[in-house]
């Protein structure tokens, strides 16, 4: 509840002011190490602790969705905001449910890539629908231009699309191929369990929320480089229903393709990069443009 109260906080402040907004909610929830409060376990006492502990974190934050929903609809404000919810990444191992197709977190298969993604924007959706159209967390920042109506000059290479036209129910298939890229590259260590633990007990004090120093103000400054020559990690190239994989072995550094149909093989169980030698060829030279163009942006090529 703590980053929906701000959030919260927020949106008062600029709906009182009749200003547009824009508020993005990051939850901790649900992630390791999984605690959930006695009265969230409740509903799952027969299953084992580990999973009364994992679903009831799904469960506060169903209840923290709906209390910003709720929040929405009492400012009066609910028809013409856009609500967009999504998860980051596919099911945990032994722990979550992906659908059973191949892999989970951390893998570039579809267990690991799909996830649910809701959109709600009564003043444009007028009831509920569905759609197997792929979208990702990319085609926000364009969707969110085509509706504001507004053309940054100098824009960088955009991966994504806007998905207006699916919004309207224009758009029946993607007409641009998706990549994804598990790059073997350190991240930033965040403990989310003490961190949490600190925030919410400076809540509950009435005390400031903010840590500054463990911001990281400098995101936006690129001083790593990395190698143009070599394309580390497991990639994928998603062009339709055909899925191609590139994935560089760590120790031999050894690169092996993959290619699927996900119509037809939604497990990923059937590999036909030899019986589709055109088409593969076509997406290998597609995959390594896109790779490219990511080191690109990872070096700041693209922002100069």
């Amino acid at each position: 509840m703590i980053t929906v109260d701000a959030a919260i906080k927020f949106i008062r402040r600029e709906a009182a002011e009749h200003e547009p907004f824009f508020a993005v909610v990051w939850f901790g929830s649900p992630h390791g190490p999984h605690q959930a409060l006695p009265a969230d376990r409740e509903p799952y006492a027969d299953q084992p602790e580990k999973l009364q502990h994992f679903y009831g974190e799904i469960t506060a934050m169903d209840r923290a969705i709906g209390k910003l929903r709720n929040e929405i609809k009492t400012l009066g404000i609910q028809q013409n905001t856009i609500f967009w919810y999504c998860s980051d990444n596919g099911a945990l191992p032994n722990v979550g449910n992906n659908g059973d197709r191949r892999g989970h977190k951390n893998r570039v298969y579809e267990g690991g890539l799909l996830v649910p993604a809701i959109l709600e924007w009564p003043a444009k959706i007028t009831k509920p629908r569905k759609t197997d159209v792929p979208c990702s967390t990319c085609d926000i920042y364009p969707t969110i231009l085509d509706i504001v109506g507004v053309h940054p000059e100098n824009q960088p290479p955009l991966d994504g699309v806007s998905l207006v036209p699916l919004i309207d129910g224009r758009m029946t298939q993607r007409d641009k191929p998706l990549g994804f890229w598990h790059y073997a590259s350190q991240g930033r260590r965040t403990p989310s369990l003490p961190w949490m633990r600190e925030l919410y007990d400076a809540q509950q004090a009435g005390r400031d929320l903010g840590r500054p120093e463990r911001l990281c103000l400098d995101a936006g400054k690129i001083t790593k480089q990395y190698p143009t020559n070599r394309m580390p990690g497991h990639a994928a190239w998603v062009d339709g229903p055909w899925k191609l994989h590139r994935i560089e072995e760590r120790k031999t550094k050894q690169v092996r393709f993959e290619l699927y149909n996900l119509a037809d093989d939604r497990r990923e169980a059937n590999n036909l990069i030899d019986e589709q030698p055109e088409r593969a060829q076509r997406m290998k030279s597609e995959l390594d443009t896109w790779l490219r163009s990511v080191i690109d942006s990872l070096n700041g090529k693209d922002y100069r």
